[in-house]
């Protein structure tokens, strides 16, 4: 291995930061999504209007103006998210954030955790939009907080609200290759309960996959629901209830040309919460809640494989305020994982527990978070786990951020306990991959708009990659990169870019890490006439790599959406949309074809 001549870690992100200043300052605004009045849970893991850690936040009424209907497209088309997806709708698709690896990103639920234990990621490309009342992004490490997975960030989507008042609500659309959805829902309650049910069916024709295979169509339908239910019984004591189930039936193309591949699946969550307030500044939070990922496969109509994994969790916290601005967190999570499957595997549960403590304050223009986290697990031993973050605001509407925190990502269960085959045997002796990342920031405001910049350096150690004939921890990485994120309004324009620059290596080789582009922007243009509203979208990737010797190179690409929406009556509206309407031919993973130009009619029924 070659001498490293770069700089350490801090000096990179300072560097990078300094150059950030020189181009932010000549920049009118930054995203509305890193708003410092926002109300935010998902990066403290509690309450707080002033977030440290980068983070970007997608609404209701985001989803609606941008008009993506399926998850991994949403998320790419924000800071520092890239996407690859084995074909068109509903195909297995994985994120990228900030270069780490598609299964280093923890999802929550509603304040559930969701995954597969045996694959290890989340089946994003199953979650239906039409459920989703808002999401919380926060890019950079916070197993500090939550454990494992969440290396690269967490993502937690929020499912529809409930309000007080009886308010139904629909949607119906029909576009390329034969797609449809419906979408109802209604939401009411009164001053102590409310509640939230939608119900959604969809489905697409899709497209031929694989290139190589026969020229079929490979189809996709999804069905599902969700609900929610709170009430107050006391001004001191309240509980909620939240479920949701999505059924898949997906057709796929895999390795042999010949044959007919089909899936069921099955994603499921479901959670009790409840908060009791003992005294005024004594808050205690229990949370019960459960995940479920169920798959059968299916070769030439007969059953190749059943995998079902069970996540359980319990969660107790204590919300503490010490002090005018001081909030401290101590909690205890018990987690429990099982999974079903047609495999032996050797192993077949295993156990974590965990305390933690976080400490969050705002004093005069200092603001800061700290936290720390052991997680005990029966598979894999101890692991120690930390966040530190600090801010000050130079001026009333600048603010200087920096952060170090450390992360772990446990292995799978295919990983540790897959039964002896001719090509694949688990490795029980696999230890977590473990990583330690810096960051540094400014975040600012004006009459313009809003903008930031964030720069990081992440190191990644153990990472898991396959030897044949099994699974060992052998390799490390190293990234580099600088997000931006802008908004303003323009002449009535409301306006929205982001920018990503990153490299992601490994620090044997010094070859750049497969599947991530090193180079992402996105912006988005909307504007509002009367009843009328327009908007575009324009997505930017560059190249990337499929292989670990950087041989197999799959080009850049950049995708054109334009949407048009009509309000014809009190609380209707028509919409039409048209995705990638310069039908750009590209491909994220090689032999695997993407979405072509598709138009989307809708009428949308929204008090």
């Amino acid at each position: 291995m070659k001498p490293s001549t770069k700089a350490t870690p801090l000096r990179a992100c300072a560097r990078l930061t300094l150059a950030a200043m020189a181009i932010s300052f000549s920049t009118s605004a930054q995203a509305d999504t890193e708003n410092l009045d926002a109300l935010t849970v998902t990066a403290n893991r509690m309450p707080t209007k002033n977030t440290l850690a980068p983070n970007t936040v997608i609404t209701r009424a985001d989803i609606e103006r941008l008009q993506i209907n399926d998850l991994p497209s949403l998320l790419s088309r924000f800071p520092g998210i890239d996407m690859t997806s084995n074909g068109g709708r509903g195909k297995a698709s994985s994120i990228f954030m900030r270069g780490t690896d598609s299964d280093h990103v923890l999802f929550l639920i509603d304040g559930v955790k969701w995954f597969s234990a045996t694959s290890g990621g989340a089946a994003i490309q199953d979650f239906p939009i039409s459920q989703i009342e808002r999401i919380e992004i926060v890019r950079g490490p916070r197993s500090g907080l939550y454990g494992s997975e969440a290396i690269g960030g967490v993502i937690q989507i929020f499912t529809r609200e409930s309000k007080s008042g009886f308010t139904p609500y629909g949607e119906v659309s029909v576009g390329s290759h034969n797609a449809q959805s419906i979408t109802a829902g209604a939401t009411g309650g009164n001053a102590s309960t409310s509640y939230n049910v939608t119900v959604n069916h969809s489905s697409t024709n899709g497209i031929n996959a694989k290139e190589e295979n026969d020229p079929d169509h490979d189809g996709y339908r999804n069905k599902s629901v969700s609900a929610k239910l709170s009430h107050q019984f006391t001004d001191d004591w309240s509980v909620g209830l939240n479920f949701l189930r999505a059924e898949g039936d997906n057709e796929y193309d895999g390795f042999l040309p010949t044959n007919d591949h089909t899936a069921d699946t099955v994603q499921q969550v479901m959670g009790v919460n409840s908060e009791y307030k003992l005294t005024d500044i004594w808050s205690f939070q229990l949370q019960l809640s459960e995940s479920r990922d169920q798959s059968e496969d299916f070769t030439n109509n007969v059953s190749s494989g059943v995998f079902n994994t069970r996540h359980r969790l319990i969660s107790v916290n204590n919300l503490i305020n010490i002090a005018p601005g001081h909030l401290v967190s101590i909690g205890f999570d018990y987690e429990h994982d099982k999974v079903m499957s047609s495999n032996d595997f050797t192993e077949k549960s295993r156990d974590n527990r965990a305390p933690y403590i976080s400490w969050q304050a705002e004093v005069e223009r200092f603001n800061w978070l700290l936290s720390a986290r052991h997680d005990n697990n029966e598979a894999y031993g101890s692991k120690n786990t930390g966040t530190a973050e600090a801010g000050f605001y130079l001026t009333d509407n600048l603010q200087l951020v920096a952060n170090v925190g450390t992360a772990f990502k446990a292995p799978t269960f295919n990983q540790l306990y897959w039964p002896s085959t001719a090509f694949f045997v688990g490795n029980p002796n696999l230890e977590p991959e473990k990583s330690k990342s810096y960051g540094l920031g400014l975040i600012g405001s004006d009459e313009w708009g809003t903008w930031s910049v964030h720069s990081y350096h992440t190191d990644i150690r153990d990472l898991l990659i396959y030897q044949f004939p099994t699974t060992e921890n052998v390799d490390e990485a190293e990234i580099e990169g600088i997000e931006f994120d802008v908004a303003t309004n323009l002449m009535g324009w409301q306006v929205n870019f982001n920018a990503s620059f990153l490299n992601p290596e490994d620090k044997e080789t010094d070859k750049t890490l497969r599947r991530r582009a090193q180079r992402m922007a996105n912006l988005h243009i909307d504007r509002q006439f009367g009843k009328w509203a327009t908007g575009a979208s324009w997505k930017v990737s560059g190249h990337r790599y499929d292989d670990a010797a950087n041989t197999v190179r799959l080009g850049g690409y950049g995708l054109l959406d334009l949407r048009l929406s009509y309000q014809f009556a009190k609380d209707w509206s028509a919409k039409v949309t048209a995705n990638n309407v310069l039908d750009k031919e590209y491909q994220t993973i090689p032999t695997y074809n993407s979405l072509d130009r598709t138009v989307m009619f809708t009428v949308s029924y929204q008090p």
